[in-house]
């Protein structure tokens, strides 16, 4: 079931509601009123009233039709088992469903509780006024409390069902008691219930002292039991038993709809009995009740066949129940279940395993292994929004702390942070600050744009441990600081003797994604693809998500745009099946460079508005920023010069207010490059506007963005020798970087400054064309060719030509092109990767020797006399228990036994072994191929039924 986390609760829909008219009325014209009532206290209070009445009367389903009836829009929070300690996490709930800043919450979370229960007020009052609060199942205490932070609401009203009268003095609550029903009246709910027409009077079969007439004075009145006594007025099935002399109306209704249920049924009834719990629940919940012990059962079914006979009632839609008061009391006297004190001892067990289950397909850890009863599935986070404040009630009761409460308080903080729950995750920080849950509100400070205070929720000096580690370096991402993230990254990455496992993975990812914003391509592809096969191993989906993300942002840097859609699509799956709204807002955000880079400019600016909306409502400033900082050079493709200023400056100021110094960075180098007015005077402001942004790309370690600004610098001025130091200095960069396109734009810029200084530079552009280097990919090469020789050929700046602005949107390095892989269709030739076993009969603890060659066909360039072969790396893993030497190995492209990569194989079992083999380019890291080869290991004695090994094309990258 799908819920929405930032949206009032909607009410109950019970169906079938039939009379009331009188409370209905009553409630219809308090609500018109909407008055604020001011006590002897002077202290002013929402409009309330209180509907009072005994379990099962119908409070519930009253205020839900009066709600239908005069179209009233509540905000329902349920309240069953609830206690004081509940009283703050369902304000704090209260406020996220009526759309209350997620970053003032997270702010107040560091202060004191007095500072923080004001501000918990202030935010209530500026979101509440004139709305309709209904608190359905409050006890007096509870009600009284919640009220006390909702004094300051202009217009509040609040209904409350409680089932006690009294405790409510001084609240100037307007009280409405709601009595079960008379005689006629349940006769006329039970027979509508059951045909739909009145109670037929003149029916003999309906006489007083007939057995229809017995089963409605045994629902004492309650509709909830009226609902079990229809289905035999409906099937006309007379009772198979009277009343026993010590047995109640409510009992025996409950005991004969319990003799036409299955043993499944009955077992199902009894169990949600001993819950002891008036809460809604869900079908998941009662399947999560049963996966603890192994029972097997069809739950569906058997919750249908409840359903059939009323003992189960709907509370919402199709998939949340409710289980009645009177028959959970009746089920627990008939049935005898065992005693069991509260819900929370029953569901906290199956909370633990199926959070950390969960969690898992988060950040990748490995769940628990639980010796008492299996454990639950891993569960969908969005399956699990339903229950989430169940989860949090689990923690209220602070005097019960033990392995399973910090359980639960982490599984729960981690999914919290990806659904982007603040205010939950806020009300769990208070309950449980334990270092995992001030890891994860950390994590989600950082995604909101406060870094700040992700840095004092979590300290990562004094956590010395991976998650502080790669946390540290993923904060100091998402502020700009390259240079501190990969100082942060050399504790964990700089030990090689530290295994692969989950924080080597993310810590892998932050540095793919560091060395992209560096213009570090080929280091980019090479972290990116250890961290997915990483997260892919431990089946961590959400880093998978992320990595197939950045890997789309350096396929979008290095101008592979197919490539680039392909993960994009791939990265949205994959975070949508882990609900990562965020992650997902910024595959969005990456779409807009996608359309820029394919000439879609109408569809860039209409994606960046869907990507803005969406960070908007996410409330990720630095999301906001960056998309405005993309949507600037669709406006420039259409001359749009006002609304792009208009965009870098929106962007400037975000990135100021979420403190990310590389977004500032490239937004004041854009800035400074936009002429000054029409007339294309695009010189003037250079010195001065890219001096300081100069100093701080280096000051956060960002090559790329140094070198296209020491480029502009040399560009946008008139040419002189004074300049040609800088100009060596982006050349440098650019050549540091592998960049073919930096440099052929720099190749032109010095070209200028020859021909105005000394007259010896190209004589044309086709000279100047012909002397830049043809052998690297350069994504869109005619394009590139026709800009540079309109610059040349004006003379640059003097004749009022600029680098274009998407010029430093590329990276062009040599072989990271899809026109180097071996894929399956591509035509051409290819090279073929052979893998031979060099001994016979390879047995357990013994070495088989492998020989590895990489084969290019005929025609292929690498297959030709004398071609320039480049070495490769070929990476040998086992994926069964056993070892291979040397973990690497360098090769050439040949048949010749001599240029290939020999292995030494050991297995340690006998049977069937798995290999796999990642062959890249030495000289970038980029991966051409992985392969898997199978091999039989026979025991010592056995000779004869070896299988030749045979490489088989990875399917996943």
């Amino acid at each position: 079931m799908g819920q929405d986390l930032r949206g009032p609760a909607p009410p109950p829909e019970f169906g079938g509601f039939f009379g009331r008219a009188d409370e209905l009325e009553r409630i219809g014209t308090w609500s018109g009123l909407r008055t604020v009532t001011t006590p002897s206290s002077g202290r002013g209070l929402p409009s309330l009233m209180v509907l009072h009445g005994p379990a099962g009367v119908g409070k519930s389903a009253l205020v839900a039709e009066a709600c239908r009836q005069y179209g009233l829009v509540p905000h329902w929070i349920s309240l069953y088992d609830a206690a004081r300690a509940d009283v703050e996490p369902a304000l704090l709930r209260l406020l996220g469903d009526s759309g209350g800043s997620r970053a003032a919450i997270v702010r107040a979370s560091l202060g004191d509780d007095r500072a923080f229960r004001r501000t918990l007020r202030g935010e209530l009052a500026r979101q509440l006024p004139g709305r309709l609060l209904v608190l359905d199942g409050a006890t007096p205490p509870v009600g009284r409390a919640l009220l006390s932070f909702l004094r300051d609401c202009p217009g509040l009203a609040v209904l409350v069902t409680s089932r006690q009268e009294a405790g409510w003095r001084r609240t100037g609550a307007r009280l409405l008691a709601v009595e079960p029903l008379d005689v006629g009246k349940t006769r006329d709910l039970v027979a509508r219930l059951a045909t739909g027409e009145p109670w037929p009077d003149r029916d003999a079969w309906y006489g007083r002292t007939s057995w229809p007439a017995s089963l409605v004075d045994a629902a004492q009145g309650l509709p909830a039991l009226a609902r079990v006594a229809s289905p035999f007025i409906a099937d006309r099935t007379a009772p198979r038993s009277e009343p026993r002399d010590d047995e109640s109306g409510p009992q025996w209704l409950v005991r004969l709809a319990l003799t036409g249920c299955t043993p499944d049924q009955r077992g199902l009834l009894r169990r949600l009995a001993e819950r002891n719990s008036g809460a809604p629940f869900t079908l998941r919940t009662v399947e999560l009740l049963y996966s603890l012990d192994g029972d097997l059962i069809d739950v569906r079914s058997a919750l249908g066949g409840l359903l059939a006979k009323e003992l189960v009632q709907r509370w919402s839609g199709t998939e949340t129940f409710c289980l009645p008061q009177p028959v959970a009391d009746s089920v627990r006297t008939a049935e005898h279940p065992s005693p069991v004190h509260s819900a929370k001892a029953v569901t906290g067990l199956w909370a633990a395993r199926v959070l950390q289950g969960t969690a898992a397909v988060l950040d990748g850890r490995t769940p628990q292994v639980h010796h008492t009863g299996p454990g639950p599935e891993r569960l969908a986070p969005q399956e699990l929004v339903p229950h989430l404040d169940e989860f949090l009630s689990l923690l209220t009761d602070g005097a019960h702390r033990g392995r399973q409460q910090d359980a639960i308080a982490d599984g729960l903080a981690l999914l919290l942070a990806v659904l982007g729950d603040a205010h939950r995750l806020v009300a769990l920080h208070r309950l449980w600050p334990t270092v995992p849950v001030r890891r994860a509100l950390s994590s989600l400070a950082a995604g909101l744009g406060l870094p700040e205070q992700a840095r004092a929720l979590y300290d990562t000096e004094k956590w010395l441990n991976p998650d502080a580690i790669h946390h540290d370096a993923a904060v100091c991402l998402q502020s700009g600081q390259l240079a501190n993230a990969l100082s942060a990254l050399g504790g964990l990455l700089g030990d090689d003797a530290r295994p692969d496992d989950r924080h080597t993975a993310w810590a892998l990812l932050v540095l793919g994604a560091v060395r992209c914003d560096q213009g570090e391509v080929a280091e980019a592809e090479r972290a990116l693809l250890r961290a997915a096969t990483l997260h892919r191993a431990s089946g961590c989906r959400r880093g998978l998500g992320w990595t197939l993300l950045h890997s789309a942002r350096v396929c979008l840097l290095s101008g592979r745009d197919t490539e680039a859609g392909r993960l994009l699509d791939e990265a949205d799956e994959v975070l949508l099946s882990v609900a990562d709204t965020r992650g997902r807002n910024w595959v969005t955000t990456e779409r807009v460079r996608l359309a820029l880079r394919r000439g879609e400019r109408v569809a860039a600016v209409e994606l960046a508005r869907q990507a803005e909306a969406q960070h908007w409502a996410a409330e990720d400033v630095r999301g906001l920023a960056w998309t405005s900082l993309y949507r600037a050079p669709a406006h420039l493709e259409q001359d749009d010069l006002r609304n792009a200023r208009v965009a870098l400056e929106t962007a400037e100021e975000y990135f100021l207010q979420c403190g990310d110094d590389l977004g500032t960075a490239w937004t004041k180098h854009r800035i400074g490059l936009l002429p000054s007015a029409r007339s294309g005077d695009h010189s003037a402001p250079v010195l001065v506007s890219l001096g300081p942004v100069w100093a701080q790309f280096g000051e956060i370690g960002c090559p790329l963005g140094t070198a296209w600004t020491e480029l502009e610098m040399v560009a946008r001025r008139r040419p002189t020798d004074v300049n040609l130091p800088l100009l060596a200095s982006a050349e440098e960069r650019f050549r540091a970087l592998g960049d073919a396109h930096g440099l052929a734009w720099a190749a032109t810029v010095r070209a200028v400054h020859r021909n105005h200084l000394h007259g010896d530079g190209p004589r044309s552009a086709g000279g100047l064309v012909a002397s830049l280097p043809h052998d690297v990919p350069i994504p869109n090469l005619e394009r590139l060719v026709r800009e540079i020789t309109r610059f040349w050929e004006v003379g640059g700046v003097l004749g009022g030509r600029t680098i274009p602005s998407h010029a430093r949107d590329t990276v062009a390095v040599r072989h990271t092109g899809p026109w180097f892989l071996d894929v399956p269709g591509q035509t051409g030739p290819r090279c073929r990767v052979r893998v031979t076993l060099l001994d016979d009969t390879p047995a357990e603890d013994s070495t088989a020797r492998l020989l590895l060659r990489v084969s290019p066909e005929d025609g292929h360039p690498w297959g030709a006399s004398g071609a320039d072969r480049p070495w490769l790396t070929v990476t040998a893993a086992p994926l069964t228990h056993a070892s291979v030497d040397p973990a690497s190995a360098l090769l050439l492209p040949s048949e010749h036994a001599a240029h290939g990569a020999e292995f030494a194989f050991t297995a340690h079992r006998t049977g069937t072994h798995r290999i796999r083999f990642t062959i890249a380019l030495e000289r970038t890291g980029t991966v051409l191929q992985q392969v898997e080869t199978e091999l039989d290991i026979l025991d010592h004695d056995e000779h004869g039924g070896l299988s030749s090994p045979e490489a088989v094309t990875h399917r996943g990258r």
